[in-house]
């Protein structure tokens, strides 16, 4: 890659890189539809990568194709300055020629006229076959110098259309190479605005999944507990179904007493059992699995399984749910007094509600 196009590449590279004029005014933004799903985007995105690769097979051969035109346009100057210089050395020899011709005739010639010739070398001879050999000599002299400047007149000429051929040639060749340059930075710019199109997709992708791992987790314990709600319904009289049958008193001080064992014990995220540690929702659930209730493992369908109340008929042994932003994310024991056992990044402790209070969702009571 010539250094002309690397510079080039490494202007529009900044430009992208800076956000600069380039892509405020020429590349609109990718928007996506909100009817788009991440599977759509992604197909999306592969075909802007698909046109950015082919942009970039088309910019390697434009490039051969840049170089070949300039190192013909290299070449025709070459033969320029090679025709030049053989002008002037043509141009050298007709004016020494025409200087030798010059000076035999002035030699030859005491008059500016052709009878003064031929009269001093009739002077001069002995006889007439002398005189005779005389003039044929100094004539023949004189037309052979004159017929090779005549000869280096024809070549210099020759020699002037072939350098107007080669001018012409140039300049076709100049015309055609600030084309290909142009072609070459339209394509540059176009496989850049695709880039940074492929690399915003690539961020929208991300979010859009991430919304829809959101929205799957969501739905999944909607219908998690359109079900428990339906168990509980059908159920029979003192029947105690798989997440626990109205805890009482005693089943909620069980858990409590079993939860307060592993205060102190450092927080483990998928923790459920002594022997791993225990995040949040895996402290509740191995607490109350001892006190013969079983629970569901996250705090998400902890949530869905227990019957909703407001914070003033709260009592102990209720369970109490937290949100960061993006569903039901924490979750510990109601222990009274504005206190609750959790597991949290501190580990196991007991602990005021008072700074949790920004992120409660509610209280659930364990059916």
């Amino acid at each position: 890659m010539s250094k002309r196009n690397k510079w080039r590449k490494s202007i529009v590279l900044s430009l992208a890189l800076a956000g600069g004029l380039l892509f405020n005014t020429v590349q609109p933004t990718v928007v996506a539809h909100a009817e788009e799903t991440s599977q759509q985007m992604i197909d999306k995105k592969a075909k802007i990568d698909a046109e950015i690769k082919k942009l970039h097979e088309e910019l390697t051969k434009l490039e051969q194709e840049i170089e070949a035109k300039v190192k013909s346009f290299n070449q025709v100057q070459a033969e320029i300055a090679e025709v030049d210089a053989n002008i002037v050395e043509t141009q050298k020899r007709i004016e020494q020629r025409s200087v030798i011709l010059s000076e035999r005739m002035a030699a030859y010639q005491a008059q500016d006229d052709t009878v003064g010739v031929y009269l001093s070398v009739m002077l001069e001879a002995k006889s007439f076959a002398d005189l005779m050999d005389r003039v044929v000599a100094v004539k023949t002299l004189m037309d052979a110098d004159q017929e090779l400047v005549n000869q280096q007149e024809a070549d210099k000429a020759s020699l002037e259309q072939q350098k107007a051929l080669l001018d012409e040639k140039q300049k076709e060749l100049q015309k055609q190479f600030q084309e290909l340059q142009q072609q070459e930075s339209d394509m540059e710019v176009k496989k850049a605005e695709n880039e940074a199109k492929s690399l915003e997709l690539k961020a929208q992708i991300a979010t859009k999944q991430e919304e829809e791992r959101l929205e799957a987790q969501r739905k999944a314990a909607e219908e998690e507990a359109a079900r428990l709600r339906s168990l509980q319904t059908a159920k029979p009289a003192g029947y105690h179904g798989a997440f626990g049958s109205g805890a009482g008193t005693a089943s909620s001080g069980d858990a409590i007493s079993t939860a307060k064992q592993f205060l102190g014990r450092g927080y483990v995220w998928g923790g459920n059992n002594p022997s791993t540690g225990f995040d949040c929702s895996g402290l509740v659930q191995w607490s109350y699995k001892q006190a013969g209730v079983s629970l569901p493992r996250s705090s998400s369908q902890q949530y869905s399984a227990t019957q909703r109340i407001s914070a003033s008929e709260a009592r102990v042994g209720d369970l109490v749910f937290f949100s960061y932003g993006a569903g039901i994310s924490h979750v510990g024991i109601y222990l009274g007094n504005n206190t609750m056992i959790n597991a949290q990044n501190r580990g196991v402790v007991v602990e005021s509600l008072d700074w949790w209070n920004q992120y409660l969702v509610g209280f659930g009571r364990i059916q």
